[in-house]
């Protein structure tokens, strides 16, 4: 089958490994988190995240949760009424039973596309559930405390410049499903970073002290250059470092986003989600796990079409090696009138490795298909080298 601030004590792990497998949503969520009530306002929603300095907050008809907000609920959109009631600009997200086991959590958590998520008993809001409460785990987790994160980030990350506008940054972000970007020079050397907060800054400055009807979600008379708002000293970490290492720094400094650099060049970026994929993959399943987003069809015979490519290429692959998670995440792109080019991002880890592979076409169907193609000959490629290493060392 095809498959922040939040503080709590992790006292629980610290005497011995974490068994990823039997820890429970009651056991690492957050007891109490910042809240918003339908019919608040959109405008009163944002005073709150801005003074809690949080990036999502659950919104509630009475004690039951029915939504979410997030820089994404504003990110995503041309523009935002103020005066506009929060129920009517929230994702939906999933509602986590408290005695569910953290990796289905985590699995449901990324197929919503969210950060984070109210846990419920009887319905009712009881904790919330973030990635940062996950994360925590890691260092205790034997499958992956000592990985090295170059064995699994993102490679060739999609980069701004100083000269590029905050307006372009936030575009890409929406694109590109990220919160945090590396702003590079000419020579690839990492400079800078521009996150989802600075964005959302400009954007809501943007509107002044007393905010007129909307945030103009790009479209404002201010559009300054990403150099004049982003932090000029970003954390970076090697690809030979580990996961303890990683995550203990995105602790310590509240990171969502570390970049990866090589002799001061970027190579590559490990985000929380990219923790989340290796905890997924610890899952014992039959099966696949596929996760696919950034497409808007309103026809299901699309999707059921693009999983019927991916179900018959991995089951190839699974011939050669015991398949784990396969993610991909698409960009289009409205270039010639009603027409769309559509930019694949694939990610498929195995037992053994992770393979990646990019794709841009105007036919999204090709567009699938190369990347499933190009994936598929690193496998075998991958097998074929591991075959001839053990004939010349028998």
């Amino acid at each position: 089958m095809f498959l922040t601030h939040w503080n709590y004590s992790m006292d629980v792990f610290d005497l011995k490994a974490v068994e990823m497998d039997k820890v429970l949503v009651k056991d690492v969520m957050s007891p109490s988190a910042l809240t918003a009530s339908k019919g608040e306002t959109v405008a009163e929603v944002i005073s709150k995240m801005r003074k809690a300095k949080v990036r999502e907050v659950p919104i509630l008809e009475g004690d039951k949760p029915i939504g979410l907000v997030s820089y994404a609920s504003f990110v995503s959109r041309r523009n935002v009424p103020l005066t506009a009631k929060a129920e009517h600009i929230m994702i939906p997200c999933p509602k986590l039973e408290e005695d569910m086991k953290v990796i289905r959590a985590a699995e449901e958590m990324m197929v919503a596309g969210v950060r984070g998520a109210p846990v419920v008993r009887n319905q009712k809001m009881i904790g919330f559930l973030s990635r940062t409460d996950i994360m925590k785990m890691l260092p205790k987790v034997d499958e992956l405390k000592d990985r090295p994160v170059g064995s699994f980030m993102s490679g060739s990350p999609q980069t701004v410049t100083q000269r590029d506008t905050v307006r372009k940054a936030q575009i890409l972000m929406k694109g590109l499903n990220a919160r945090t970007l590396p702003v590079t020079d000419e020579a690839n050397r990492l400079v800078g970073a521009v996150g989802m907060t600075e964005v959302m800054n400009v954007i809501w400055s943007s509107a002044g002290p007393k905010p007129p009807n909307e945030i103009m979600g790009g479209r404002e008379p201010l559009d300054p250059e990403v150099g004049g708002v982003m932090s000029r000293n970003p954390v970076s970490i090697a690809p030979t470092d580990t996961v303890s290492k990683a995550v203990s720094i995105m602790l310590e400094k509240g990171l969502s986003t570390l970049f990866v650099t090589d002799s001061g060049k970027l190579v590559g970026v490990l985000s929380q989600a990219d923790l989340m994929e290796q905890i997924i993959g610890l899952k014992p399943r039959e099966g696949l796990y596929v996760q696919m987003t950034g497409l808007d069809f309103h026809d299901p015979e699309v999707y059921d079409a693009l999983y019927e490519q991916i179900g018959k290429a991995m089951k190839r692959i699974d011939k050669i090696e015991s398949l784990r998670v396969f993610t991909i995440h698409t960009t289009v792109y409205h270039s010639e009138g009603m027409k769309s080019k559509y930019s694949m991002g694939a990610r498929l880890t195995t037992e053994k490795q992770m393979y990646y592979a990019k794709s841009v076409d105007w036919d999204v169907y090709r567009a699938m298909n190369n990347v499933l193609e190009m994936i598929e000959k690193s496998v075998k490629k991958e097998h074929g080298k591991s075959i001839d290493l053990k004939k010349h060392t028998q």
